[in-house]
């Protein structure tokens, strides 16, 4: 179902790194949609695979929302931050970008790997996630720590992981549920809103999506509609 690739083939996503720089969370969802329709982003959802992950994010991002000087006090004018603080709610903690006015939106509904928020994603054309990964050098040398231990070395290299069919449904401009439909309401508000821009759920989403809704009792399909807020 899934496809872990490295960077190399994706030149088009360096942009984001500046996006990943100071906490450990990774890009899902939407936005690379538009990166590979050549589209205008104007948000970024950065989920994460632990509340402790999420909240070092917070810190680092209000720290950009003051400005600091070259040797790295604080200034407390705001005119000089990268970042200024946009809204906060139960599922997310946004800010927004300065120089590009791309909203970053830090997402606490849920935590896990890359696959494992992608796996509670709806529509394959949203199934694609940008994250950091650390892998072990081949080792040519070894060094030794203080304890006189051979310690290998890493480093960290960018990679993608998407549904197989991503790149597929994109192009047909398809919306495929490939899994349970864990809020079957918000995922036929979501599909009307895909229509707007000329993606359209093939025959057997829509059954799929019909027979979701058919076996939800009333107090279901509330929270279906409410529930799915903070993921894409």
């Amino acid at each position: 179902m899934f496809v872990k690739e490295t960077r190399d083939n994706y030149w088009m996503l360096n942009w984001l790194d500046q996006f990943m720089m100071g906490h450990k969370g990774f890009i899902c969802g939407g936005c690379f949609k538009n990166i590979f329709n050549k589209e205008e982003v104007k948000d970024l959802d950065i989920f994460f695979q632990n509340r402790l992950d999420f909240e070092n994010a917070i810190a680092y991002y209000d720290r950009q929302t003051v400005g600091y000087s070259e040797d790295g006090v604080d200034k407390l004018n705001e005119d000089d931050a990268e970042y200024k603080f946009l809204y906060e709610n139960e599922n997310v903690k946004a800010y927004v970008h300065k120089n590009t006015g791309v909203r970053i939106e830090l997402c606490c509904k849920i935590f896990g790997t890359a696959e494992d928020i992608l796996s509670q994603f709806d529509f394959t054309i949203t199934k694609f996630a940008y994250y950091k990964e650390e892998v072990e050098d081949e080792i040519v040398e070894e060094v030794k720590d203080i304890f006189g231990i051979d310690v290998p070395k890493t480093h960290i290299e960018y990679k993608v992981l998407m549904h197989d069919k991503f790149f597929e449904h994109l192009h047909m401009k398809r919306l495929v549920t490939d899994d349970k439909i864990l809020f079957p309401m918000s995922t036929l508000e979501r599909s009307f809103r895909y229509a707007k821009y000329g993606y359209f759920p093939c025959k057997e989403t829509k059954m799929k999506i019909a027979r979701a809704i058919k076996e939800l009792d009333d107090e279901q399909l509330e929270v279906s509609e409410s529930l799915y807020n903070g993921m894409d």
